[in-house]
């Protein structure tokens, strides 16, 4: 989910049907299970979570019951109405609720957060260029010192259809294929200009979602002030910087941003 978007997004995640969807999933991604657990238990306890891109509120079971505060967040009213509506015994307790928010602009006082998880590559769809550093940006300063950041992207890289990758739902032939044409297209071995950072319609939803090189991906995070990076594979694995990360071809890649 996206906590901003294009008017095709916007129109997507406020359906009815993509809301019904998006309100039973309860299963962490094997990178975000990998990341937590690395974080552990006493981390969570004692931090105020924002959990931005919320959707229906698949993050919120493994986070909210762990944490010593939890604010889930979605551009889209209906998501967070939903959340309101599946969460309200969790609500009762005071210290977790759901706020409409856009990404590139925070409703939220600086420094409020000791841990910002921006999941399933919301990120990628508050827009390219400025939009996407603004958004990064605004999750460095909701962060307290020693705060942290996670987050997924769809990676440029990206070749194989197939892999790790089971599409649902409608989706127009055409378009499928025109991506994919695009995506072999940019990653030709003797095109001369590799492209770092594109915007491609994307073949589910229908909107403009951003592909990065993994190398631009930390490099964005680094630009913003995280001085620590570490890049997780869709399976959960650890990816070490340099040739391996740039190699990867995963379909997107999961950060864990620290100071």
């Amino acid at each position: 989910m996206s906590t901003s978007g294009s008017p095709d997004w916007a129109s997507f995640y406020c359906s009815d049907e993509v809301v019904r969807s998006y309100s039973r999933g309860h299963v962490l991604q094997p990178p975000e299970q990998a990341i937590l657990a690395q974080l552990g238990d006493a981390v969570l306890a004692r931090s105020r979570v924002l959990d931005l891109g919320v959707g229906g509120g698949r993050t919120t079971p493994a986070l909210a019951s762990r944490c010593a505060g939890y604010v889930g967040a979605d551009f889209a009213e209906p998501m967070v109405e939903a959340c309101r509506q599946r969460f309200a015994d969790l609500m009762q307790r005071g210290d977790v609720s759901f706020e409409v928010a856009d990404a590139r602009a925070l409703p939220f006082a600086q420094a409020s957060f000791d841990l910002v998880l921006f999941s399933f590559n919301g990120l990628d769809l508050v827009g390219g260029g400025e939009q996407r550093r603004q958004s990064l940006r605004e999750c460095r300063r909701v962060l307290r010192a020693g705060g942290r950041f996670i987050f997924s992207s769809h990676n440029l890289n990206w070749l194989d259809s197939r892999r790790h990758v089971r599409w649902e739902g409608w989706r127009d032939y055409l378009e499928t294929q025109l991506f994919w044409s695009r995506m072999r297209w940019l990653n030709r071995r003797r095109w001369p200009m590799r492209l770092q950072e594109v915007e491609l319609v994307d073949p589910y939803g229908g909107g403009l979602t951003t592909y990065l090189r993994p190398a631009e991906m930390l490099r964005q995070c680094q630009a913003v002030g995280w001085s620590k990076v570490r890049a997780h594979g869709i399976d959960g694995r650890v990816i070490a910087p340099g040739a391996e990360l740039d190699a990867t071809g995963d379909p997107w890649i999961y950060f864990l941003c620290e100071e």
